[in-house]
């Protein structure tokens, strides 16, 4: 065999020794990877238009003879939107994770962080950071933008020093962020993304609210305590009447991640890339 033809055959990459992806180094590669998605725009782009969009067009459709009510009604009417621009959050955190494993990008993925662990962390933290930055910005945008168009009528002049206004415009920001790493973290249970979209809004988002047509009582017990529901309290300016108190809300929520995260991280350990 001649020098030029043993040359020109491939040889095999094989890293250093002593090579480790840093963390940084990690969170680096999702942030690159989501926005290079054409997808994540479009998606964000869609939420966002939903989020604000919604609510302006329904508060600048009410009469003003009959926009009556609170802080309470006027922050309801002002997040009509928020509802559908989570659904579009979440199907993006679904094909954040269900993406890699249809193209099967997900091998060189994990080739570069064998611990495996470590990519769903870092997959977590870079589009719970980008949701929550995005869509508190989107929240008060659009609280301010509705507050204009009440103008002077019953549910304008609503202010952020209001008692639980803040709180609750923050609250719906959290909701978000919430559903967005509830779907990020069944993408990576299910691997699949029709299989975890259909998941997310059939089992998720639709069959709470039809289960409280049931004729059992127990079943109106348990609802409030579903993984689409426990968020409710925390988007509340007074929830004084809700089903669950404002801690038990954060703390509910806290579990379904924990359980949720706890089994993907689990499957991803035990199963095959």
């Amino acid at each position: 065999m001649t020098a030029a033809a043993m040359t020109d055959r491939p040889v095999a990459y094989t890293p250093p020794a002593n090579y480790k992806l840093s963390a940084a180094g990690l969170l680096h590669s999702e942030w690159t990877k989501l926005w290079s998605l054409r997808s994540t725009w479009i998606v964000l782009l869609c939420a966002a238009v939903f989020s604000a969009g919604l609510g302006a067009l329904i508060a600048s459709s009410i009469p003003t003879e009959e926009a009556v009510g609170g802080a309470e009604t006027a922050i309801g009417v002002s997040m009509s939107g928020v509802a559908l621009a989570s659904v579009f959050v979440a199907v993006l955190g679904i094909l954040t994770v269900t993406g890699e494993y249809t193209t099967g990008s997900i091998r060189s993925t994990m080739s570069a962080a064998p611990k495996r662990l470590s990519v769903l962390w870092a997959k977590a933290a870079v589009f719970g950071a980008v949701v929550a930055v995005l869509f508190t910005a989107m929240v008060f945008l659009t609280f301010f933008l509705t507050q204009a168009l009440f103008g002077d009528s019953g549910l304008g002049g609503v202010s952020l020093s209001d008692d639980g206004v803040l709180r609750a415009l923050f609250g719906y920001a959290a909701m978000i962020v919430y559903l967005a790493l509830l779907a990020l973290g069944i993408g990576s249970i299910l691997r699949n993304s029709a299989g975890s979209i259909g998941f997310y809004i059939g089992v998720i988002m639709i069959l709470p609210q039809l289960a409280t047509l049931l004729p059992w009582n127990w079943v109106g017990d348990v609802t409030p305590y579903a993984p689409g529901n426990v968020s409710n309290t925390i988007t509340m300016v007074d929830p004084a009447g809700a089903d669950l108190s404002l801690e038990t809300s954060w703390l509910w929520m806290g579990i379904w991640l924990v359980v949720t995260y706890g089994l993907a991280g689990v499957l991803l350990k035990r199963r095959d890339v």
